[in-house]
Order: C-alpha cells, then structure tokens, then sequence
C-alpha cells in the first residue's frame, strides 16, 4: 500500500521534471526564477499525490529519494504555498522535510520551511533551526527567518539585528530589505534596541525603510498608551476613545468603562464582547514575579493550619517559608504586553446537546433515566457524557477527546491564543509581592469552594471568584487548571484538587491558586474536560 503511494508520488514528480525539460530545455531552476512553475499544468494531480503520502505514509519509513522529491515540490509551489500548508497539519512530516531542506539546495524550499516553522507544532529541536535559516546566503531565506524568529526565538533577535543590518553583501535594493525586517522583527518582541534602530533607518532614508520606521514609530506612541502606568493616568474621555479604537481594531462591542479595586490595586478599563464573550482590556508592565519569601508574614491563623499539619502528619519541623519556596516558580522580571482577556474560564472537551441527539448511546439514556429518579442534580459518565439538571428540566452534553497541541491550532484559526505561563500569573498578581494577591497568608474569613458552610453561605458568592482588579474571575478553586501557551501541555492556577484530595487542608489545598506558583507540566497531551478549563486572549498591537 505505502509502495503504490510511493510510486505514484514520483511518478507525478517525474512528470513535472519532463515538463520542465520540454518546456525550458537546459534551464535549472535557479536560472529560470520568476513565476515560471505557475504554468505547469497538472498542479492538482501533483498535490493529490503529495496530500496522499502525508495521510497515507509514517514520516519515519520515507526514504531519501521520496524525500527529495518532495522538498523539490515544494519548492517549485512556491507562488500558491499550497504543499507547505498542508505539510503543517502533519508535524512529524514537517519536522522530516524541514531538516532535508535545510540540508538541500532548494531555497525556495528553504524560505517556506522557515516562514512557516510558527505555523507548526513541532519539536523545540526543528524550531530552533530557525537559527540556521538566518544564517543562509540566500537573502529571501536569510530575510524569511528573520521575521519567523520573535515567534520561535525571541530571545535570539537583537543577537542577529546587527549582522542583517550591517551586511553588505546584497544589493542597495536588497540590502534595504534586510534593515526593514530588523525593524519588524525588533518591533515584534518590543526590543530596548528598538529607538536606536528607528534612528539609525532615518539616517539611511531610504524611502521604504523611512515609511516603515516611521509606521513603527506611530504604533509605539499608541502602545505607550497601553501600557499600565499610562493607562491609569489617562482621562476618561481620552481612555474611551483609545477603548473605542481597540474595539474596532478587533471587531468588538464596546460595553463601557469599568472600574474594578480589589485588594489594594484597581483598574478602570474597557470591557467589550464578542461571539458571546466578555473580554477586558488589561494594560500591560513590567513586573517581578515568582517568589521566595514572606513579604509581611504569615498571619497567625494560616501558621496555626500549617504548625497543625506537621503535627498531624508526624512530619519533620519544618520553615514554612521553606515548604512554600519549593513550590513556588523562580524570582524573575517579565515584560507583559497589554491584552484583551477573556473574563471568565471557559469549559473544554464538552458539546451542549438536546435530549434526543442520536449521538447520546441508549445504555447512557437508560443510565440517565435511572439517574433523574433520584432527584440529584447531576450525572457524569466519565469521557462519554454528562446530565445536569436545568430548571425544570435537563442540560445533556458530550465529551469530545481533545490534544493540547490541536486545541492551539483551533484557538489560532479563530484569531485566540492562551496566555503563557508568565502572562497569567501577572494577571492573577497584578505583580503582587506577597504570596497571594491580598497577603502571605490566607483570608478564613473568605467562602472557598470545597470548604464553605452551605447553611451559613446561603446565596453568598465565593469571594475568590469575584471579579479581580482586572475584571477577571481567576485562580478560585484548585480543582480546576488553567492551561497556558508552552512548548508542552502546562497548566496554572490548580493542581485538579490533589492538595485537598490529599487531606492538606485550606491553606496547602489553595497554594496552587497562587500567583507564583510554579506551572505544572502535565505528563499526557490530552486535555482533561473535567480538571482543565481556559480562558481566550488576543494580544493587543496598536498602529498609529
């Protein structure tokens, strides 16, 4: 089977060498340039065959003949991009041809692989051969890598500014082309080189490298007005216009101007909705995060709950601070950009479905049944389907398995992200200093999931799901983890109720909501529809 999807592959791509020949007799590629692959006229019997061995074929049983060939038609796609979009659906492919192009002499191969080395979710290994793609004498791959490498290498950026600046190996007319994507690249991950750049390009005056300094330059007075120092500063009319223009930047409903103060920091800002959600805008800042010792102190009832534990557990007398530290991230400074948040954490793996839908099985019906009759809310068979009760009658849904990495693709294709790690515990702290967003130690006068008194609650809200000063409903209860942007499946803001599972009481039990607390990396790539949740973010760049 894998033979005859081989074969036939190559058979098409010898039918395009034939073409070639007839067509440009004594021609290669290089020598050709231009459009001349366009002409081609069995372009779809081509792609056909190459999408067939992508389905068909294990990536690890292609050999170097078959992969070759296939890099060759990529290269000569290049006008449409049709073979290295499709290529990006299938990682291990990618990962596959991305190296034998990187070896290959194909540089219309090799500037695709490097444009849309973001687009895939391969290994940390092939996306650090973005690297490799910026140092290739080809100015377009070299100039391709570039502007891929703030989404796969931030941290190599303002490394590789000078070299593509100052190289004057091109033309004037390409050469002018390496200094724009500089700016667009040093722009991208908001560089302190960035002014020093923009300077240097007036100096050239070149007329494109002029207009997109000074396109830079205007996106940068805006987004000034973005970050949070700024932003609270402003006055309401002038903050209501700049809400204004990010709601139609984004294609959003304004909602007004709210002010949301809660534990001793506060906020005014826009909140806006959009296919059913509520977004707010969060200003952005550079803060310290992670944590390594009391600030004030733990307060007397949450050491009483700790010195408890020890006893009860017969564990070894221990420095609270010290237990504490180990499960906290590192001390670090972070630049957070300014982003429209989700306000509320958004359920996964979970369809709404009516009674009748035909997908629900008889046995889960009939289960069901049997459920109602007992005048409990609530009914989950685990990974197929879940029963709630609605008024006065009854909400079905069904589960739908999911992988960390296919729901990033998903959100993407809506023009959604998740936020990293650092971004989330500046929106749970604000940059707080203390263990949680109100202090050291925690608040028992507070109704918490899992431990509250439902007779003396009543309709009382559960105080650490109140809006934060932000506007957003995070880090309340510890069964539920918050997934966050990684190179692996990682989750914030709970540890699924292991803590209180485990008997560690309040204050061990609500650690994971900290702020500070390290992200855990989960060992399986499928997310968990009752422990994992997530909430939308669009991250906010503001033309002038």
């Amino acid at each position: 089977m894998a033979k005859g999807i081989r074969e036939r592959l190559l058979e098409q791509a010898i039918k395009f060498h034939q073409w070639q020949e007839a067509t440009y007799p004594g021609k290669t590629s290089e020598e050709l340039g231009g459009e001349w692959e366009v002409d081609y006229p069995y372009w779809n019997d081509t792609y056909s065959a190459f999408c067939h061995v992508l389905t068909q074929m294990d990536a690890e049983t292609a050999d170097s003949v078959l992969l070759d060939e296939m890099v060759y038609l990529i290269a000569r796609a290049n006008e449409a991009e049709g073979f290295i979009q499709e290529t990006t659906y299938h990682p291990q492919w990618f990962e596959c041809l991305c190296r034998r192009a990187a070896a290959s002499n194909e540089s219309e191969a090799k500037w695709q692989f490097a444009a849309y080395l973001p687009e895939c979710p391969c290994s940390q290994e092939v996306k650090d051969m973005i690297l490799d793609f910026a140092k290739d004498p080809n100015e377009y791959v070299s100039r391709r890598a570039l502007l891929a490498m703030p989404a796969l290498r931030p941290d190599c950026v303002e490394q590789f500014a000078p070299l593509f600046w100052e190289r004057n190996c091109y033309s004037l007319e390409l050469q002018e082309y390496q200094r724009i994507a500089v700016l667009v690249s040093l722009d991208a991950i908001h560089s302190g080189l960035l002014p020093q750049y923009l300077e240097q390009a007036k100096q050239d005056g070149r007329r494109y490298l002029l207009e997109h300094a000074e396109r830079i330059e205007g996106g940068l007075a805006v987004n000034k007005k973005l970050s949070r120092s700024q932003f609270n500063q402003m006055e309401t009319a002038e903050k209501q216009t700049l809400m204004e223009r990010l709601a139609a930047r984004y294609d959003m409903a304004f909602l007004g101007l709210h002010t949301f103060d809660r534990w001793g920091q506060s906020c005014t800002t826009g909140v806006f909705e959009k296919d059913g959600r509520e977004f707010v805008f969060v200003p952005g800042d550079t803060v310290t995060l992670g944590w390594d010792h009391f600030a004030v102190g733990l307060n007397p009832d949450s050491r009483w709950e700790l010195d408890y534990l020890f006893q009860e557990w017969e564990m070894e007398p221990r420095d609270p601070e010290e237990m504490i530290r180990e499960s906290m991230a590192s001390v670090r400074q972070a630049s957070i950009g300014p982003m429209l948040m989700g306000r509320e954490l958004e359920e996964l793996c979970w369809e709404l479905v009516a009674l009748d839908d035909p997908r629900l099985r008889p046995e889960w019906l009939e289960e069901f049944r049997q459920f109602a009759l007992t005048g409990r809310d609530s009914l989950t068979l685990v990974g197929h389907a879940r029963f709630e009760r609605d008024g006065d009658g009854w909400q079905a849904a069904l589960y739908h398995r999911m992988d960390y990495s296919d729901f990033l693709s998903q959100l993407e294709q809506q023009g959604l992200s998740l936020p990293t790690a650092d971004e989330w515990a500046y929106l749970c702290g604000g940059g707080c200093r203390t263990l949680f967003p109100w202090g050291d130690g925690l608040d028992y006068s507070m109704r918490l999931h899992h431990f509250e008194d439902m007779e003396e609650a009543g309709d009382r809200p559960y105080d650490m799901e109140e809006p934060n000063f932000f506007g957003l409903s995070i880090a309340y209860d510890p069964y539920m983890r918050e997934i966050v942007k990684a190179e692996q499946f990682t989750t914030c803001g709970g540890d699924g109720g292991c803590n209180i599972c485990g008997g560690l009481g309040i204050f061990l039990g609500f650690l994971p909501c900290s702020p500070h607390c390290k992200p855990e990396v989960q060992e399986d790539k499928e997310l968990n529809g009752d422990y994992d949740f997530y909430r939308p973010i669009i991250r906010v760049e503001m033309d002038g």
